[in-house]
C-alpha cells in the first residue's frame, strides 16, 4: 500500500471515530482503540474504559469537522495532526471546541487502532 494510500485511511479513521461516538457505536470503538487507549482533552483524562462508556451516552456530539488532517506515517506507526471543532456535551458540560488534536495510532493484526488522544483548545 502506498503512502498516499495509507494517509487516506487514516484520515478516513478519523473520521470513522468521530461518527462511532457522535452515534454511540461503542462495537466500532472497540475496534478502533487499542488496549492501552488515553485521551486528554476538554473532558479530561479517560482511559479507554472511561471513553467507551463516555460514548455509549453521556456524551453527545451534535456535529463534529475536521478543518484539516496532516498525517505523517513512520511504518506501523502514525501521526495525524489535526484541527477539529464540534458542538457536544458531556455531564451537562459544554464541549463545544475548535481543537488542535494529536493522535497516534498503530499498525497491528492488519489494522490500524488509535493509542493516544491529545486535545488542546485552540486559540
Amino acid at each position: 500500500m502506498t503512502t498516499t494510500a495509507v494517509a487516506t485511511e487514516l484520515v478516513e479513521l478519523a473520521h470513522d471515530l468521530a461518527r462511532a461516538v457522535s452515534e454511540h457505536d461503542v462495537e466500532r470503538l472497540e475496534e478502533l482503540l487499542a488496549d492501552e487507549f488515553t485521551l486528554q482533552g476538554a473532558a479530561g483524562q479517560l482511559d479507554r474504559e472511561a471513553f467507551l462508556e463516555a460514548a455509549a451516552g453521556p456524551y453527545e456530539i451534535d456535529e463534529f469537522t475536521y478543518e484539516q488532517i496532516d498525517p505523517e506515517i513512520y511504518g506501523n506507526t502514525a501521526v495525524l495532526v489535526s484541527r477539529y471543532t464540534q458542538a457536544a456535551r458531556l455531564d451537562g458540560r459544554d464541549l463545544s471546541h475548535r481543537m488542535n488534536v494529536t493522535d497516534i495510532w498503530t499498525r497491528r493484526d492488519a489494522r490500524w487502532q488509535i493509542v493516544r488522544r491529545h486535545a488542546t483548545i485552540a486559540d
